[in-house]
């Protein structure tokens, strides 16, 4: 059955497929253009790293964004997102490129994404049938591997050809196509609760995150995420040592150690599109993560550059598969009304872990051998995915059925095991 049956059969997914895709890819323009445009106004590295931060803080905010589309309508809630950041990139590149208005113009772009992204994880159940989630979800996967294949290229070529400002503007644009795309989506109404009180608003993010500690499936996937991008980032921090130390391959062999993985992601989430795909959302996402340490443990023992490629692609493989894995088993697993807030949750569980890999990789590559990084990170992410296992498998995870008791809206103090 043709992978590009989801596009002709489903316009909605069509839609929101381009509008992603669009605005992602200007997202990856932006990402450059960001960085010379600061770096080009003779700003010190400190004004560099507040940039930085502005862009990660918010997004530890991900249980907060994540009870917005459980409240209001999900449809105008990505609209309002996607036009305020065209609004916001707009004026980063109109104003003058100090650090100290770039800085809250960047992170209120970065809360704005952040409060997307949120909305954005309960839209696939809406959109396509149960069936085709695996399919649509490695589709958005491939808009989402677009950004980091195209993105940086555009962004480069884009600010030589019309300065930094310019690229900028081109993202403010691609923000306004994918709103365009977006007002041909159906309304989606939210299913949680009505309350809109300040202190219910409140009550419903710490329920939200109650709820992903209890639900074992949802707090299997917040530990995987923690503690598995934990392990699986220092393979970013650690990989250009290997390359320029160990290897002796330089700026080129570390180049193609980072387009044999993107390559592998891209191949990856193509073949999941076929809507023939059996493999259930546990295997996607344990599988995934496995072949992901594997590839990294490779990597540490990779005697020649290719063998390291070759490495590489095997955990691009793997974090493709696991990624999409892991979306197909939130939105199977997790009642619709707590959706947005577990996917916030989780949201920033991932971004947590990434942060504590990048807080510690720098006194790890300096304290250990390349090799011997990349072989903790590699055993500890599968090491990671084992301990996890049980929770991920638990019953009806898979079926879509309704948590067990305990793990549902209706029991909030039943106790509940390690996971």
């Amino acid at each position: 059955m043709s992978s590009f049956r989801i596009f002709r059969a489903n316009p909605a997914f069509r839609r929101y497929w381009s509008a992603r895709s669009v605005s992602l890819v200007g997202d990856g323009i932006a990402t450059v253009a960001l960085l010379l445009l600061i770096t080009g106004s003779g700003a010190s590295p400190t004004g560099v790293a507040a940039l930085l931060l502005a862009q990660a803080v918010p997004r530890f905010f991900g249980p907060i964004a994540g009870a917005l589309p459980d409240r209001f309508e999900i449809k105008r809630l990505l609209l309002s997102a996607e036009i305020g950041q065209g609004v916001v990139f707009i004026a980063i590149a109109l104003v003058p490129s100090h650090t100290i208005l770039l800085v809250p113009l960047v992170a209120l772009a970065s809360s704005l994404s952040t409060i997307f992204n949120a909305a954005g994880r309960t839209v696939m159940p809406r959109l396509v049938d149960t069936d085709q989630l695996v399919s649509a979800n490695a589709w958005m996967g491939t808009a989402f591997n677009l950004q980091a294949a195209l993105g940086p290229v555009l962004g480069g070529t884009a600010a030589a050809l019309i300065e930094p400002s310019g690229a900028l503007l081109v993202n403010a644009v691609s923000f306004f196509i994918g709103a365009a795309l977006l007002l041909g989506l159906p309304r989606m109404e939210p299913v949680g609760s009505s309350d809109t009180g300040s202190s219910g608003f409140l009550a419903g993010v710490g329920a939200g995150i109650a709820f992903t500690w209890r639900h074992r499936t949802a707090r299997a996937i917040f530990l995987v995420l923690l503690f598995g991008i934990m392990f699986a980032s220092l393979d970013n921090v650690v990989l250009v040592f290997l390359a320029r130390d160990v290897l002796d391959s330089g700026s080129f062999g570390f180049g193609l150690l980072g387009t044999g993985s993107g390559a592998a992601m891209v191949l990856a989430s193509l073949w999941l599109t076929r809507s023939t795909t059996k493999l259930s959302a546990v295997t996607l996402l344990a599988g995934g993560w496995f072949i992901a340490g594997l590839g990294i443990a490779l990597t540490s023992m990779a005697p020649i550059l290719a063998v390291a490629v070759a490495a590489q692609a095997l955990m691009g493989v793997g974090n493709s598969v696991a990624m999409i894995g892991e979306e197909t088993l939130l939105q199977k697993g997790v009642p619709a009304e707590m959706l947005g807030r577990v996917g916030g949750a989780l949201s920033s569980a991932a971004f947590a872990g990434s942060a504590l890999a990048y807080a510690v990789g720098g006194f790890v590559a300096s304290a250990l051998a390349p090799r011997t990084s990349l072989a903790i990170a590699g055993v500890g992410l599968m090491a990671v995915t084992l301990f996890c296992l049980p929770g991920l498998r638990h019953r009806g995870a898979d079926q879509g059925e309704e948590p067990a008791e305990g793990d549902d809206l209706e029991h909030h103090t039943a106790p509940s095991s390690p996971v």
